[in-house]
């Protein structure tokens, strides 16, 4: 099996999410848009794992501990009703975009499905996942945002802080969106 593929005009639609909502919450196009707003816009509930009052301590406990590296974040769903239990013990930025992905899939209307399979394995659709972390990028760095980054920080790392997301995040969406290309453009056009 080949690897995964986005569907044509997938990024552009992820484009138009991250204005639509900026706009439903008063936020120009270059502003950071935290997940917990966004979620509560959508009347999402959003649990941090150590204070869900339904999981045991010794499940938190081990997802805080040994275990810190095999839990990001699931959507429950009950009928109609979802609400996000995300790893609370992972860095602000990491907890950013591990609730976006989370409200990327329910955005993207993807079938809720059981975490593991009978035999164990995660239940793992490569597409599914590949939407919802372009889709939850997009919406945290979208590409006006990634052209500001590079022409109005000095420095990467700056750019990341302001937006609440990994370097690595933001360099992505600065390649995926040839925002310093646009940069080098649009500074070519003014000094003309």
């Amino acid at each position: 099996m080949g690897k995964a593929k986005l569907r044509r005009g997938f990024r552009k639609e992820a484009e138009e999410y991250a204005a639509e909502f900026r706009e439903e919450l008063g936020l120009k196009i270059i502003d950071p848009l935290c997940c917990r707003e966004l979620a509560q816009h959508l009347a999402i509930p959003v649990w941090e794992l150590s204070s869900h009052p339904n999981i045991p301590d010794e499940v938190k406990n081990y997802f805080r501990t040994d275990g810190r590296d095999d839990f990001s974040a699931t959507t429950l769903v009950d009928g109609m009703r979802k609400e996000i239990i995300h790893n609370d013990s992972h860095h602000p930025n990491r907890q950013n975009s591990n609730v976006m992905h989370e409200l990327s899939h329910i955005l993207l209307g993807h079938p809720a499905k059981p975490p593991m399979m009978n035999d164990t394995c995660r239940n793992f659709d490569p597409v599914l996942e590949m939407e919802a972390n372009e889709l939850g990028f997009a919406l945290l760095v979208p590409k006006d945002a990634a052209l500001n980054a590079v022409e109005n920080f000095a420095v990467v790392p700056e750019a990341a802080e302001y937006y609440g997301v990994s370097v690595s995040l933001l360099q992505y969406r600065i390649r995926i969106t040839n925002a310093q290309r646009w940069a080098q453009n649009r500074a070519k056009y003014r000094n003309r």
